[in-house]
Order: C-alpha cells, then structure tokens, then sequence
C-alpha cells in the first residue's frame, strides 16, 4: 500500500504551481522564437524563388521578341535566329517548315 502512494505522489508532482508556470512560459517563449525564425527563413526562400521566377519571366519573355524581330528581318531558314526552343525541338520545326514548303509547292502545281 505504501508503494501505491509513493508511485502515485512522487517528488515529480510535487512541483509548485508557480515554478511549473514560470517553466512553461519558458518552453513556450522558446517555441515561440524558433517558430518565428523558421518563418523568416521560410519567407525569405519564397523571395528568392519569387524573384527567380520573374528574372526568368523577363528573359523568355525577351528572347521571343528578340527571334521575332531577327526572324522579321530575315527570311525562314537563311540564317541563325534566337528561339526559346531546345535544340532538338528546332529541327523538328525545321523538318516541319521544309515539309509544309514541299506540300504547298507540290499542291500549288
């Protein structure tokens, strides 16, 4: 019987109500620290990723304008121009091009 009651009221429990608040305001000042630089690095991720998105926004968005205005100048196939196309997928559009070129003159006849 006596050990019922030592397991049950041990030296743990005999903590003050005072010093057991003061810990946990403690504990959660901490958490509440450490939550907040985890934000702050969170949150500056995101804006170094913001701001990579929109650098390359701004050069796809520069290199069409670019082939438009280099292919403007000069006709398809007769010299090297800026394209946001990889390169295997630049023969294949160009293998398509020579392609629809050959259909029309072999319809247009």
């Amino acid at each position: 019987m006596w050990r019922f009651f030592k397991a049950l009221f041990s030296e743990k429990d005999q903590e003050f109500p005072m010093e057991r608040l003061e810990r946990l305001e403690t504990e959660s000042r901490r958490l509440q620290e450490e939550w907040t630089e985890v934000y702050d690095r969170f949150r500056r991720l995101q804006m170094r990723t913001a701001k990579q998105v929109q650098r390359l926004e701004d050069s796809s968005s520069e290199e069409p304008q670019r082939a438009e205005s280099v292919g403007a100048e000069s006709p398809v196939g007769t010299g090297p121009t800026l394209s946001s196309l990889s390169p295997r997928a630049q023969l294949i559009q160009k293998q398509i091009l020579e392609r629809r070129a050959r259909m029309a003159k072999e319809g247009g006849e």
